[in-house]
């Protein structure tokens, strides 16, 4: 399986060149989960530096704009991909004179009809029709299904064994730039502990502890009880050493018996490790 840069999802529907470099920082990041962790190529047509960022604009008009350190970056991330081989139209898989269509459109001769007959992933920019969601080609009576990807958790979810990405990854990932820290998640305590409905119990758990407005409606959260462990000997504390000293560890519920252990830095929660059986907790 392979990935290929979705031309139809730049259709000049920026306001302005920054609206766009600002918008594009989730496929970069997936440009880059794929760079990392596979050996899956990325495609794209050989004049996709032609695609239209606003009405008038291009991706190769970027260059002549004075962008701050950040866009740059973005930029130059960007111009890498899209300057460099490997380009689907060299040698197309699928008949280019054959009919495809999406939506009641023609996409014939486009990445939607390559990757349908490929079976690989788009990578869209944003637009709302390409976000995230499965697309269905039809061509000459056969119905072909499409990931398009926006965002590095749709890429993760859909294909974390692709990219050769473990739990603690997977869930690093997912909760980029939230309330949830996975990063210090330790070995022997983690995710990989969990069975698979334990880990999607988990999941939605750490979802709904980082849509909370603030740190206050977390501790008023019934469902979640989050609080102070407070191990009733010094004995019994799991996290007693100077690895810890100076920490206030606190931890919630993700089902009826598992914590999650970890303390709090800032404006995020450091996970540390997870219980299954409540043992650690009836003490704390």
């Amino acid at each position: 399986m392979d990935a290929l840069l979705n031309e139809r999802s730049l259709c000049g529907q920026f306001d302005d060149i920054y609206s766009f470099l600002d918008s594009v920082k989730p496929v970069i990041r997936c440009i880059e989960l794929i760079h990392e962790n596979s050996d899956i190529a990325i495609y794209k047509t050989a004049d996709f530096y032609d695609c239209k960022i606003i009405k008038d604009e291009r991706l190769c008009d970027l260059a002549k704009y004075k962008l701050t350190d950040e866009l740059l970056r973005l930029k130059i991330s960007l111009d890498r991909e899209v300057y460099e081989k490997p380009h689907w139209d060299d040698e197309p898989i699928h008949n280019i004179s054959e009919k495809f269509f999406w939506n009641d459109e023609d996409v014939s001769a486009t990445s939607l009809a390559e990757a349908a007959i490929k079976g690989d992933m788009l990578l869209s920019f944003f637009l709302e029709i390409f976000k995230d969601k499965k697309l269905t080609i039809l061509n000459e009576g056969n119905i072909y299904s499409v990931d398009s990807v926006h965002t590095p958790r749709y890429l993760v979810e859909k294909y974390s064994s692709d990219l050769h990405i473990n739990r603690k990854g997977y869930l690093q990932i997912l909760y980029e730039d939230t309330r949830i820290d996975c990063s210090t998640m330790e070995d022997g305590y983690g995710a990989e502990i969990l069975q698979k409905h334990e880990f999607e119990g988990l999941i939605k758990s750490f979802d709904k502890f980082v849509q909370h407005e603030s740190w206050e409606s977390i501790a008023l959260d019934d469902g979640l009880e989050y609080k102070k462990y407070t191990p009733a000997e010094k004995k019994k504390n799991w996290f007693l050493g100077r690895k810890y000293s100076g920490k206030t560890i606190m931890k919630f519920r993700f089902s009826g018996v598992m914590r999650c252990f970890g303390y709090r830095k800032g404006d995020r929660f450091r996970v540390l490790r997870l219980e299954r059986d409540h043992t650690v907790s009836d003490n704390g």
